[in-house]
């Protein structure tokens, strides 16, 4: 685990850890949390939590995630709307001066979502029942129904949740890379189906592929979702073509068929056809290939 660095100064004289200290407690408040259980919950004792959320300690990465899902509000939202690194999901793109109580789902909701989404991709939407997530979230059935119409409209819930997951560990993990060649491989090995939340995430996508090619895609925000995700993707190349460190040439194309091999070789080793070594010798050796610029003097340039 890393601390993060003060990021600069804002227009108010607010030091960017002040502000991430600032809204860090807001979103503590509005969540009815206990700061018990947010310490818990990060991993850390609450000494420490108070002393972050007072600025006097910066938060690691991993906490600012853990801080992120059990709060229910977005790192981005947490380092106070700046970071640029990856596209930002629909449901997110408010404005920047919003308090965090928009974005918070209610706790009973979250806590349907959460164990919805852990259940789907550990035993399946087919398998699971809306008595099954009633039992291991310890509530009744009637409590999901009050919340969701069905177990489509909450499986469809479970995705945004996953799209949220992704979101967060992309603007926690990249946000201080500034470099767009290191950026672009550590924003494919956040998207990797590598780690049990990763894989969670993966089983959810998986599943709802395999949904939309018998169903009318339009009636799902999964199609807005991936656009989200090449749109971060392309940027990123879009980046490194500027620096000379990508190969010119059309980056959507680039973006497109980057994104389709992690999503055939992420298939592969969810499914168990590859291995974790395999799919990482797989996806280095193609980003050398098409993505690398290895033309010396536009290296240097």
């Amino acid at each position: 685990m890393t601390d993060r660095s003060a990021a600069g100064v804002n227009g108010a004289g607010v030091s960017r850890a002040g502000v991430t200290a600032q809204r860090a407690k807001e979103a503590l408040r509005t969540s009815d949390l206990s700061q018990r259980h947010v310490a818990a919950s990060i991993g850390i004792d609450e000494t420490k939590l108070s002393k972050s959320l007072s600025g006097r300690r910066r938060f690691g990465t991993e906490e600012l995630l853990a801080l992120a899902t059990a709060t229910g509000v977005t790192v981005r939202w947490l380092l106070g709307d700046e970071s640029q690194v990856s596209a930002t999901p629909l449901r997110f793109q408010r404005g920047t001066d919003r308090s965090p109580g928009p974005s918070l789902d209610s706790s009973p909701r979250r806590l349907i979502v959460e164990t919805a989404w852990d259940l789907f991709a550990r035993h399946g939407y087919e398998t699971v029942r809306i008595a099954d997530i009633a039992d291991a979230a310890g509530i009744s059935n009637a409590s999901i129904h009050y919340y969701f119409d069905g177990k489509s409209d909450l499986f469809d819930a479970t995705l945004d949740y996953s799209v949220k997951l992704a979101f967060d560990r992309q603007i926690a993990w990249l946000d201080e890379i500034p470099n767009p060649h290191r950026r672009l491989e550590r924003l494919l090995e956040l998207q990797s189906p590598i780690g049990r939340t990763s894989r969670s995430e993966w089983s959810i996508w998986l599943q709802t592929w395999a949904r939309l090619g018998l169903e009318d895609a339009h009636t799902s925000d999964y199609p807005a979702h991936y656009e989200r995700w090449s749109h971060t993707v392309r940027s990123t190349i879009e980046a490194g073509q500027s620096a000379g460190l990508f190969r010119p040439g059309d980056s959507e194309a680039m973006a497109d068929e980057l994104t389709s091999l992690l999503d055939g070789l992420g298939v592969k080793v969810l499914t168990g056809i590859m291995d974790v070594a395999t799919f990482r010798r797989r996806l280095s050796s193609y980003f050398k290939r098409a993505i690398v610029n290895t033309n010396p003097d536009e290296e240097s340039s």
